[in-house]
């Protein structure tokens, strides 16, 4: 009664926590579910766990194959051709087709820690070291905490093994019970799927015969297999279907030959290279759907929000950038700027004016604004009132912006795909340059912004203050803090509302190798409180050099460095 029909003590909030757990996969009956959308939540859980089995069972199956194949003296992958008798073949669905069943060659290979061979030193897969932390040689933190999807993905597979272990347990008199990890190995091919080797502290329990209670070590080498790669076309999340007889129709009235010809070539290059031989590709779009559905993104209108005080040599760049990328190329954008006046530079927030208003005179229907504003610069009250500016009842896409960005075309084209009205905001992850005084050693640097290695910057993985996003969705988590004066701290609190608050809602973060933090030297005012000050000097500080360049530097000025040390010891008060 305790287990088979699984009663939880929780009352209203039973099951709405984790459901990897023992007690809700033994079970067949879970009570008490009070809330119908988590037994809705409930029922579409138990149907994954239904397809993982089902999608085991076909990995055996495929296996069985292979094996018969060899037996049988041929290749497994010739199975695709093989025949079963007169005009039976093994696998009716060739490759391509939506009901293939999967290419054994891949699929009915043994589990096993050398399925992939690598070709050269750099093809060698390197593992991560598992322990009460997470150690890996590919990452620039030697040593951090086990991130949430690598522990998820360990608490499944510790889960099923010891389900295996004492599938039988029972009918022997005895059960095994997980205690944790000591140590173990991790690694992902991306080709087959992800190794673990892992060492287990186990109890050993007799309780028919002679009763025993024994703490054991067990060693399991493991592999999660990676099953077939389905591929779907979607517009802004949507995805797009094209009924058999108007693809027919479609191909044969509005077919451009020579993009026909580079789909199917491209689709043929990818399956000769084994890029998704194991995939099933369902009925794409014809040329004609596939053009119309990259013409709705393309016609997207981009509404850039800049906040400003001073900084007019920054505004410049940043004006010539947008005209060369975007009126030039008849982009469909829109430049709203939020401009404060700057006790440093007077004249910056007429100059900016100018700079604007020659700008609307050459491109009169380019859709440039200015929005005056009086105080102190604040950046979310600022991007608050760029927002407020913007029709509520028009989808305007918002791309929250700073002064010091440079970007291109393709930038714009990756705004307009992953910002989803009602369903998913773009935060790009954007490269930020170093000093380049000192990174270039004093030489003159290039002027090419977009030329990205370790000496010239490193990608802001911390820093979420530039953003697309609809306006509507902006509104529905609470909008800016305006309550938040000065330097940083706006951007993570509105990432958080986004994370935390918005319902059926996804943040997509990512690289952008085309958005550029063009250097600049950082002023942090004592007056900041204590977070965003401390927030403040560690930006400082990151933009400075890479690890390697400050390295060399202090060994090359080793006399220098340990002067100033020995000064500054004898000038800090006693303790």
């Amino acid at each position: 009664m305790q287990t088979i029909l699984y009663h939880n003590s929780s009352g209203h909030d039973a099951f709405t926590g984790n459901l990897k757990q023992k007690e809700v996969h033994r079970a067949i009956t879970l009570h008490p579910v009070k809330q119908h959308q988590h037994m809705y939540r409930v029922h579409n859980y138990m149907k994954g766990l239904k397809i993982q089995e089902l999608q085991q069972r076909a990995l055996a199956l495929h296996r069985d194959i292979a094996n018969m194949m060899t037996l049988l003296g041929h290749r497994s992958n010739a199975a695709e051709t093989m025949m079963l008798g007169s005009n039976v073949p093994l696998f009716p669905d060739k490759m391509g087709s939506q009901m293939f069943l999967g290419d054994t060659a891949m699929l009915g290979l043994e589990p096993g820690l050398n399925k992939f061979t690598p070709r050269s030193e750099g093809e060698v897969l390197t593992w991560d070291f598992i322990s009460r932390s997470l150690y890996s040689a590919g990452n620039t933190n030697p040593r951090r905490r086990i991130e949430s999807p690598l522990k998820e993905g360990l608490d499944d597979v510790v889960r099923e093994v010891m389900e295996m272990i004492n599938m039988y347990s029972k009918q022997r008199g005895r059960v095994i019970e997980y205690r944790e990890i000591l140590y173990g190995y991790h690694r992902l091919s991306p080709q087959y799927g992800a190794d673990y080797i892992l060492d287990l502290l186990l109890v050993y329990k007799k309780y028919r015969g002679r009763k025993m209670t024994v703490p054991v070590r067990r060693h399991v080498y493991l592999q999660q297999q990676f099953t077939g790669l389905e591929i779907r076309e979607t517009v802004d999340g949507e995805e797009v279907h094209v009924k058999p007889h108007e693809e027919e129709e479609n191909d044969s009235v509005h077919e451009d030959p020579l993009e026909s010809h580079h789909v199917q070539s491209t689709f043929r290059e990818a399956f000769e290279n084994g890029l998704l031989k194991i995939g099933v590709l369902p009925g794409a779009l014809s040329p004609h759907e596939t053009k119309k559905a990259l013409n709705k993104i393309r016609d997207k209108v981009i509404n850039f929000i800049l906040p400003l005080s001073g900084r007019i040599d920054a505004f410049q760049r940043f004006l010539s950038v947008y005209e060369d990328v975007c009126l030039q190329d008849d982009q469909k954008t829109t430049l709203m700027l939020v401009l404060y006046p700057s006790l440093t530079e007077p004249l910056s927030f007429s100059n900016s004016i100018n700079l604007m208003q020659r700008l609307q005179k050459k491109y009169p229907l380019s859709g440039i604004y200015i929005v005056p504003a009086s105080g102190s610069f604040a950046r979310a009250e600022a991007l608050e009132l760029g927002a407020a500016k913007y029709d509520d009842k028009v989808e305007n896409l918002l791309f929250l912006v700073d002064v010091d960005m440079v970007f291109t075309s393709k930038t714009l084209d990756r705004i307009r795909t992953n910002t989803i009205k009602g369903k998913q905001a773009y935060f790009p992850i954007v490269f930020s340059e170093y000093d380049p005084n000192f990174s270039h050693e004093g030489a003159t640097p290039l002027r090419n912004h977009f030329i990205l290695d370790q000496n010239s910057g490193y990608w802001r993985q911390f820093g979420y203050g530039i953003v697309s996003v609809y306006k509507s969705d902006l509104k529905s988590v609470g909008g800016f803090d305006t309550g938040i004066r000065g330097w940083g701290k706006e951007d993570v609190n509105l990432f958080d509302k986004f994370v935390s608050v918005a319902a059926n809602f996804s943040v997509f973060r990512a690289a952008d190798p085309q958005l550029v933090h063009v250097f600049h030297i950082v002023d942090c005012d004592p007056k900041l409180d204590d977070v965003q000050f401390s927030m403040c000097r560690g930006s400082r500080a990151d933009t400075y050099g890479s690890v390697p360049k400050l390295a060399q530097y202090i060994y090359n000025h080793r006399d220098q460095i340990f002067k100033f040390a020995k000064y500054r010891k004898h000038q800090e008060p006693p303790s």
